[in-house]
Formats: C-alpha cells, sequence, structure tokens
C-alpha cells in the first residue's frame, strides 16, 4: 500500500513539474508579446490557458484523492497540502500572463506606445523570479526560496514606481487614458505573478522546515 502511494505521489510530482513548464512558457510569451507588441504571440499566450486550467483541475483532483484515499501523516500531508496550494498560484500566474497579453491588440494598434524601461526592467525580473520559484519548488530548496521572497520587493518597488510616472504623464495629458491604463494593468499584473511566487516561495519553506513565514514582516 505504501510503495503504490509513493509511486502515485510521484506521478503527482511529475504531472505538476510539466505543468510549471508550461506556466514558464506562457509567461516568458506574455512579457515578450507586449514587450515587442507582437499580437500572434498574445494569442498563443491567450490559447494556451485552457490547456493550463485543465491541468490545475486534474492535478487538484488526483491530490485530493491521494489525501481522501490513503489520509498520509507528517511530511507527506504537508506535501499534499502545498501542492494543492502551489497548484492554484501557478494557475493564476498563467491567468495574469494572459491578462498582460489580452493588452497587447489595443497597445499595438495605437502605434506609437513605448515600453517604459522600468516596464522591460520588471518584465525581465519576473523571468528570473519565476524561473528561481520554480527551481526551488522542483528542488525543495529553501534558501532559493527566501531569494524569491526578497526579489519580491524588486517587483513592488518598481510596479510602486511605473503607477506613479504613469499618472504624473495622464494628468498632464488625459488623451492618453487608455494607452496609460493598459500600462498600470500590465504592471499590476506582473506584479501579482511575484506576488503568487512569493506565497509558492512560503509554501517551500513551511514544507521543508515546519515554519509557517506567511504575514510576517521581518526579512527571511
Amino acid at each position: 500500500m505504501a510503495h503504490h502511494f509513493d509511486d502515485l505521489l510521484d506521478s503527482l510530482r511529475n504531472r505538476i513539474a510539466r505543468m510549471t513548464a508550461l506556466v514558464q512558457d506562457i509567461v516568458e510569451k506574455s512579457a515578450e508579446s507586449f514587450v515587442n507588441l507582437d499580437e500572434v504571440l498574445a494569442r498563443q499566450v491567450i490559447s494556451a490557458d485552457d490547456l493550463i486550467d485543465e491541468e490545475e483541475v486534474h492535478i487538484e483532483k488526483q491530490a485530493i484523492d491521494l489525501l481522501a484515499l490513503y489520509q498520509p501523516a507528517a511530511s507527506d500531508l504537508r506535501t499534499l497540502t502545498m501542492i494543492i496550494k502551489v497548484n492554484g498560484d501557478f494557475e493564476r500566474i498563467a491567468d495574469c500572463a494572459v491578462n498582460v497579453a489580452q493588452r497587447v491588440p489595443l497597445l499595438a494598434k495605437m502605434g506609437d506606445y513605448i515600453i517604459s524601461s522600468d516596464l522591460k526592467l520588471m518584465a525581465s525580473t519576473l523571468g528570473t523570479t519565476l524561473r528561481d520559484t520554480i527551481n526551488a519548488y522542483n528542488l525543495s530548496n529553501i534558501e532559493l526560496a527566501k531569494q524569491v521572497m526578497r526579489s519580491d520587493e524588486v517587483l513592488d518597488a518598481l510596479y510602486h514606481q511605473i503607477v506613479e510616472d504613469t499618472l504624473a504623464v495622464l494628468e498632464s495629458d488625459q488623451h492618453r487614458a487608455n494607452r496609460d491604463l493598459s500600462t498600470i494593468m500590465i504592471a499590476k499584473n506582473l506584479e501579482r505573478i511575484g506576488d503568487h511566487c512569493t506565497n509558492i516561495a512560503e509554501d517551500i519553506i513551511y514544507v521543508q522546515s515546519g515554519r509557517i513565514i506567511r504575514h510576517r514582516s521581518a526579512p527571511v
């Protein structure tokens, strides 16, 4: 019985690993689509969302079935609980990437939209943060998880700077409302991806150390 449970748990881990690869791909394509105003790439991102949604549902069901059938204790229970939680975070990361991609056609049609350097830096930083998040999860690496949490502070700072700069321009030129709103919404979705990465990092630390660090203001 225990051997069969281990096989099923390994299968579940492999499935969520495949999902994280899909999520990383969709986020990278989403960032590239708005940096280059590439409508074709944006449509690829949007169309990939259904597959990730389906994977999220299958993974959650498989994890809940393992909990119900085998009633695991201790570390296995924490592992399954984490899988259910991070599964949802990865799916919402993909949703944020889709939200960004949906802004691309409008911006591309404007013809004079210029991506700010802060927004480019935010996209680049986020790409690294997400890769670190996935590696921390796959390797159960606490130190890498802590690095993810620290990098979220950079993303938050960039987001607030982008909002301040965009609102300042909007006040001086109200005809740019649609364009500037798109900039803010892109930055907000990137910032939300960073938040989900932090959630995952906190769960990694909990499973590996037993420490719950959510809502703590002190640096890890």
